[in-house]
């Protein structure tokens, strides 16, 4: 599968190498941080539009105040399977950007309404670099999927057992006016 990876940070560079070596093509978007990523492992390079055109899924995997902007720059996402690996953390790790009302998924999939949006986010970035996903010698790590889009869930639900990972179907995101009325 062709892969397109918009964020060469720890997440999105360790995604890449992983997927790269279970013989999917993989294309990183941006900067110079994509190409230091891209010639650690036989990937490819170009815009973050150039990625995500290449790509039959696409990976955010940027810090949420970049999401905007990389999203921007990706071009339409219509139909595109957009695997959001956003975490909504505030960049000091003191609490959340968003409040407890919604997710950073919810909102990448507001952003970009017409792109087929699956949540998971895989929590392991030091691991996949490192190459061993057990922990304690056979306990394989967990990565939570959401998303209103079935075979769109399945497709990221591959890819994350492509990364040694066990996927767990968290099911649908909530509907938009869930919170209000609770």
């Amino acid at each position: 599968m062709r892969i397109g990876i918009i964020g060469a940070g720890s997440l999105g560079t360790a995604l890449g190498q992983r997927l790269g070596a279970a013989g999917h093509e993989v294309m990183f978007g941006g900067s110079a941080t994509a190409l230091e990523a891209a010639n650690r492992m036989d990937a490819l390079v170009g815009a973050n539009s150039e990625a995500a055109a290449f790509g039959e899924v696409l990976i955010l995997a940027v810090p949420y105040p970049a999401a905007d902007t990389a999203l921007q720059e990706a071009g339409s996402l219509k139909g595109q399977v957009l695997w959001s690996c956003v975490n909504a953390l505030k960049r000091d790790m003191s609490g959340l950007m968003i409040g407890f009302d919604t997710s950073a998924a919810e909102e990448i999939a507001r952003r970009v309404p017409h792109a087929r949006v699956v949540g998971a986010i895989p929590p392991f970035a030091n691991a996949l670099v490192a190459g061993e996903l057990t922990y304690e010698g056979s306990l394989t790590p967990s990565v939570f999927i959401c998303g209103d889009d079935p075979s769109a869930k399945l497709l990221v639900t591959r890819l994350v057992g492509d990364l040694g990972a066990q996927p767990v179907d968290a099911g649908r995101s909530p509907p938009r006016d869930w919170w209000s009325r609770r």
